[in-house]
C-alpha cells in the first residue's frame, strides 16, 4: 500500500502547485494592454486602463487562454477569473464584501477588444470553471462590449478599404430616405511601402441630396483600427472599426462597420452597415443598422484619359481574349480599350486604356482599372491584324511622378522608358514568351488550314476531353437501322464550305456496290469554325470557334504535318495556347487532347487535301476552280460554245 499512497500524495502536490500557480501568478497579456473607451448600456462613457495585473478597478486572480480558431490571425482570447480592489473604508464605515468578476477578452485588432463582464460573486467556493461560462465557451458578438484604443496604433486601410468608390446612404433617425449623389466618394488610396499617413486613412465625403432631409455635405477623414471576421448566427461577417481624426465626441468618434464577403450582387456593388456611436452590438445585418451603405466602383479622376493619338483603324470592334486566368471582353475604337473580366458569376472588373504617343507598332496607353486609384503607363507592341486575329504584348506598367511632370517633354520621356524594348522583358532570363492574342467576337470565318477528309485517333487527360457521338434530339427514326461494318473517326474540311472542320466520332465508312456511303445518319458531332491561323516560332497555330463547347467557344490549337498525308493536333482547354505546346501535348496543364490524322479520302468524296503553315497569315489563299461535271445537257453546250467561241476569237486576232 506504500507506494500507492506515495502516488496518490505525488499527484496531489502537483495538482496543488498547478491551481497555485495559475492562481499567484496572472499575467494580463500585453496584447490587452493600453487605455480604452466603450459604452455602457445607458450609454454611459468609460474608460478602462489595462496593464500587466490590472483591469481598471479589477486584478487578475486565475486566466485561461483559448487557442484562436482561425489561422494567421494574431493576438490571444483569453477568460479570467478578477477580483474587485477593495476601497480603503472611511471611518465609521463598514467592509463591503469581496466581488468576484468572470471577464471574457476577444482580441480583434491591435486597436479593439470585445468584452463580456459577468456580474459580482461573493465567494470562489464552484472554482474558476463553473463560475466563467467563457471557460469552456467564449461569448458571440451580440454579448460583448466593444473597446476602442484611444491612443491608435497604426494599421494599415487595405483591410477595410481600398480604391475609389462612389456610395448611396441612408441614416436610420432623422426621417431617413436614400441619397444617390455622384459627389458621394470613398477615397482610400494607399501608396505601397508609403511611410505616411495615406496608408492609414480614408477619406469620406457624403453629398447632399436636396429631396433628402438627413442628406448632408462634409468630408471626413476617417484612421483605420482593423478589420475583423466574426460569426453573426450561421452568416460569417467582416467587421471593421474606424476613427474620426477631428471629432472630440467619443460616441461619434469611434464607429463600427459591418460588410459581406463575396455579396454576389449582379451589379458589382458592395453594401455596408456603419453604426451611429462606438459600439458593434447592433450591427447583425447588410439591410438592417443605423446607416446603411452602398458602395460602386468607379474609375479615378485623371488627366491623361484624353486621348492624344489614334489606335489603329481595322482593329475597332468588339474582340475575346483568354488571359491566364480570366477571360476578357475588349471594345476597341479608334483611341481607347476597355477590358470587361469577369473573374466569377458576380464579380467583374473593368480597365480602361486610352492612346498617348505612338511609334511604329508602339503604342504608349495610360491605364486605369475602375475602383483602383492608379493610373499607369503601359505600352502595347501591336501586330498588324490578320484574318479575326491581333497579336499583341504588354510592357511593365510605369507610373508618373511630380519630379517627371515638372519636366516639359514628359511624355516624351515617359515613352522612350516604358516603350523602350527592353520593358517588354519582365525577366531577361525568361525568353521564351509568345503574343497574346485578339479573337473578333463574333468572328470572321476564314479559309482553315488543315483541308482533306482524315480518319483520327485521339489521345486525352480524362475522357470528357475526348470527342464522343452527340444525338441532338428526338431522331426521325430509329438510329440504328444499318449493319455498319466499318466505323472510324472521321474530320474534315471539304470544298463545299473550306471554313468549317467537321468532326463526327462514329462515322459509318461503310459503302455500298456503287461506292456510295450507307450512313443513315452522318451527321457531325462538332462543327468548328477557323477564325485564324499564324506561325510563331516555329509552330503553327489555329483558333477555331464552336458555340456548342461547353468548355470554350473557342479552342487554340497546335498543329503539325508529320508526313506527306500524317498529321497531328494539341487542343488547348481554352482559346489559349501555352507557351511550350507542342502537336503532340495533351498531358500538359492547360491542354487535354491531342489528335493524330491519317488522310482517308474515299473515290466519290470530293475533298481534296491541303495545308498551310501559317507563314504568311496576310496572304489570300489562291484559289482554283475545277469544272466536274455538268448538271444538264444544255449547260454543257453552252460551255462548250463559249470554248469554241474563245478559240475562234483567237484565230482571228493571228
Amino acid at each position: 500500500m506504500a507506494p500507492v499512497r506515495w502516488k496518490v500524495s505525488a499527484l496531489a502536490l502537483t495538482l496543488v502547485c498547478v491551481m497555485g500557480s495559475a492562481a499567484g501568478q496572472c499575467t494580463i497579456p500585453t496584447d490587452f494592454h493600453g487605455d480604452y473607451y466603450w459604452m455602457q448600456n445607458d450609454g454611459s462613457d468609460t474608460n478602462t486602463v489595462i496593464n500587466q495585473n490590472l483591469w481598471g478597478d479589477l486584478s487578475c486572480i486565475s486566466i485561461k487562454m483559448h487557442e484562436n480558431s482561425l489561422s494567421n490571425v494574431e493576438g490571444v482570447n483569453a477568460t479570467m477569473l478578477m477580483k474587485k480592489i477593495q476601497e480603503t473604508p472611511k471611518p465609521g464605515e463598514t467592509t463591503s464584501s469581496a466581488c468576484y468578476l468572470c471577464v471574457d477578452v476577444l482580441y480583434r485588432t491591435k486597436n479593439i477588444l470585445q468584452v463580456r463582464r459577468s456580474g459580482c460573486f461573493t465567494s470562489m467556493e464552484t472554482g474558476f470553471q463553473r463560475m466563467c461560462p467563457g471557460y469552456d465557451k467564449l461569448p458571440s458578438v451580440d454579448q460583448v462590449k466593444t473597446y476602442f484604443l484611444q491612443n491608435l496604433k497604426t494599421v494599415n486601410c487595405i483591410t477595410t478599404f481600398e480604391g475609389v468608390y462612389q456610395f448611396t446612404y441612408e441614416v436610420a433617425w432623422g426621417g431617413g430616405g436614400i441619397c444617390d449623389n455622384l459627389d458621394s466618394q470613398v477615397k482610400a488610396c494607399q501608396d505601397p511601402g508609403s511611410a505616411y499617413v495615406d496608408n492609414e486613412v480614408f477619406f469620406m465625403t457624403y453629398a447632399r441630396c436636396w429631396d433628402v432631409q438627413t442628406s448632408m455635405s462634409q468630408t471626413i477623414r476617417y484612421q483605420c483600427m482593423g478589420s475583423w471576421f466574426a460569426m453573426v448566427g450561421q452568416t460569417g461577417y467582416t467587421f471593421a472599426a474606424i476613427a474620426d481624426t477631428v471629432e472630440k465626441d467619443r460616441r461619434e468618434k469611434f464607429k463600427c462597420l459591418l460588410t459581406l464577403k463575396n455579396q454576389k450582387s449582379a451589379d458589382n456593388t458592395i453594401r455596408w452597415i456603419m453604426s451611429r456611436f462606438a459600439k458593434c452590438d447592433r450591427l447583425n445585418s447588410l439591410y438592417d443598422g443605423p446607416v446603411r451603405l452602398v458602395l460602386r466602383r468607379i474609375p479615378p479622376r485623371s488627366v491623361f484619359i484624353t486621348p492624344q493619338c489614334n489606335l489603329p483603324r481595322n482593329i475597332s470592334g468588339e474582340w475575346y481574349t483568354q488571359g491566364i486566368q480570366f477571360k476578357s471582353k475588349v471594345i476597341i475604337n479608334d483611341t481607347h480599350i476597355k477590358y470587361f473580366t469577369r473573374k466569377n458569376e458576380f464579380e467583374y472588373e473593368e480597365t480602361y486604356l486610352s492612346c498617348q504617343q505612338t511609334l511604329g507598332t508602339r503604342y504608349l496607353m495610360t491605364k486605369v482599372i475602375v475602383g483602383k486609384c492608379e493610373t499607369d503607363f503601359v505600352c502595347y507592341d501591336i501586330i498588324p491584324r490578320h484574318h479575326g486575329i491581333v497579336r499583341y504584348r504588354v510592357g511593365k506598367p510605369s507610373r508618373l511622378t511630380d519630379d517627371e511632370m515638372a519636366q516639359a517633354n514628359f511624355m516624351q520621356r515617359k515613352f522612350r522608358e516604358t516603350c523602350s524594348w527592353m520593358s517588354f522583358t519582365f525577366n531577361r532570363n525568361d525568353t521564351d514568351w509568345k503574343y497574346e492574342v485578339l479573337i473578333l467576337d463574333p468572328p470572321s470565318p476564314v479559309t482553315c488550314p488543315i483541308g482533306g477528309r482524315y480518319k483520327f485517333d485521339q489521345w486525352a487527360n480524362g475522357m470528357l476531353e475526348k470527342y464522343a457521338t452527340r444525338i441532338r434530339g428526338v431522331t426521325d427514326r430509329p438510329r440504328v437501322q444499318v449493319d455498319c461494318r466499318i466505323i472510324i473517326s472521321e474530320m474534315k474540311s471539304c470544298s463545299q464550305d473550306r471554313s468549317r472542320i467537321e468532326v463526327d466520332a462514329e462515322y459509318c465508312e461503310a459503302v455500298d456496290y456503287r461506292g456510295r456511303p450507307i450512313g443513315e445518319y452522318d451527321e457531325p458531332d462538332h462543327i468548328m469554325t477557323c477564325v485564324g491561323f499564324w506561325m510563331e516560332d516555329m509552330r503553327s497555330y489555329l483558333i477555331t470557334y464552336d458555340e456548342e463547347d461547353a468548355i470554350s467557344k473557342f479552342r487554340c490549337w497546335v498543329y503539325e504535318r508529320v508526313s506527306w498525308t500524317e498529321m497531328q493536333l494539341s487542343r488547348s482547354q481554352t482559346a489559349r495556347c501555352q507557351r511550350g505546346q507542342r502537336s503532340s501535348d495533351f498531358q500538359m496543364e492547360g491542354t487535354g487532347l491531342m489528335m493524330y490524322l491519317s488522310e482517308n479520302e474515299r473515290l466519290f468524296d470530293d475533298c481534296p487535301q491541303r495545308f498551310d503553315p501559317g507563314i504568311n497569315p496576310y496572304s489570300k489563299a489562291t484559289v482554283i476552280y475545277v469544272l466536274s461535271a455538268a448538271p444538264s445537257l444544255f449547260s454543257a453546250i453552252v460551255i462548250i460554245n463559249t470554248a469554241i467561241c474563245v478559240t475562234i476569237s483567237s484565230l482571228l486576232l493571228l
